[in-house]
């Protein structure tokens, strides 16, 4: 029961946080990587299904607050990756970099078809988990 605690509390915390998750589970993880890869993934296509469809709801409760809002700076860092790479380069940067609540309601406000956001941010998602964790079960296969 206590390793279903456990999962369960990846799985949300990689839906917010998931850099932070996939360098616990990589550094002290003694699972098969596979299940990490799992657990990362199903977390992060949580947080990408939330963030996007319900992220504009969101962003409009926090608003009202002061200590929620975002620096010009690291908001014309984003506006600078948009404008450079695209779309494209957003999604790409945000499960590691930006983190994915902030990307998913960051290109929520730059394309307003959520479904194409969402396709996208899945698949960036599910591709750096397969990346990230695949590296691992090559150095796991190697020992």
């Amino acid at each position: 029961m206590s390793d279903f605690f456990e999962i369960a509390g990846w799985i949300f915390l990689s839906s917010v946080k998931y850099i932070v998750v996939i360098i616990a589970l990589l550094a002290n993880s003694s699972r098969f990587w596979l299940y990490d890869l799992l657990i990362v993934a199903v977390g992060g296509s949580i947080g990408v299904a939330v963030f996007t469809f319900l992220g504009s709801l969101i962003s409009k409760f926090f608003e009202r607050f002061s200590f929620f809002r975002v620096s010009y700076k690291n908001l014309r860092r984003v506006v600078l990756v948009k404008n450079g790479y695209g779309l494209i380069g957003l999604v790409f940067l945000t499960p590691l970099i930006l983190g994915v609540p902030f990307g998913c309601i960051i290109t929520t406000l730059f394309e307003p078809d959520k479904k194409k956001i969402f396709k996208m941010q899945l698949t960036s998602v599910i591709l750096w988990s397969i990346f990230l964790f695949g590296v691992k079960g090559i150095i796991q296969f190697m020992n």
